[in-house]
């Protein structure tokens, strides 16, 4: 088996920045041992690399915006697609424009409420959707996985309305806004937190894609 000279200097560089960080930003509790990693500089080495990576990060996206714009700029020159594209631009433009204006200025006030509206907006296409795809369920064949669902949005959307007298029915889209909802996004943070530790620790033993290559 033929190892790069290149591949492995990368690897070895990768592993040992790896540890770096980690040690740096995990050793700051150990006791005797958080003394001598002070000593050493290696928790302000750590965070130096987290700047220096967020700035990487930040100049990327910046980098693919511009991209984009100029992928849209090349397509204002055609026909058909000019339109959105040059929407687009303006939309950014003028988005971009507002961002910089103070809280307190109207302007900025103006596209606040157009987000709000936006937003709004876009719920309202949530609910629908929701609703749809119940009606869907609802003219198959039911199954149990189909009722529960159906049952849960007519619960939450009659639970979400301000009318007196469904005490009940409210109480338990609360519980169902509380408890299952709660679940779900735990779990869903859980699995994003395993997924960066094995990307990290494929990283540590050197089996990343990059590194492999």
């Amino acid at each position: 088996m033929r190892l790069r000279l290149g591949a492995v200097l990368v690897t070895a560089l990768t592993i040992g920045i790896a540890l770096i960080t980690l040690v740096g930003l995990l050793g700051t509790n150990i006791g005797p041992i958080s003394a001598q990693i002070e000593r050493f500089g290696i928790t302000d080495f750590a965070r130096l690399l987290l700047q220096f990576a967020a700035v990487t990060a930040a100049v990327a996206v910046l980098v693919g915006v511009v991209n984009l714009l100029g992928v849209h700029l090349r397509r204002t020159r055609r026909r058909g697609q000019a339109i959105y594209s040059a929407v687009l631009i303006l939309s950014f433009v003028i988005v971009l424009g507002f961002g910089i204006l103070p809280r307190d200025n109207e302007a900025r006030a103006a596209v606040d409420g157009v987000q709000i509206a936006l937003e709004t907006a876009f719920s309202g296409l949530v609910l629908f959707s929701l609703v749809y795809g119940a009606v869907t369920i609802a003219n198959r064949r039911p199954s149990w996985a189909s009722l529960l669902f159906v049952a849960t949005v007519v619960t939450v959307l009659v639970g979400a309305l301000p009318v007196r007298g469904l005490g009940p029915i409210a109480t338990v889209a609360d519980w169902l806004n509380r408890v299952p909802v709660d679940a779900g996004g735990r779990a869903i943070l859980l699995g994003i937190a395993l997924a960066t530790v094995i990307a990290g620790v494929r990283v540590l033993i050197g089996q990343g894609r990059a590194t492999r290559e």
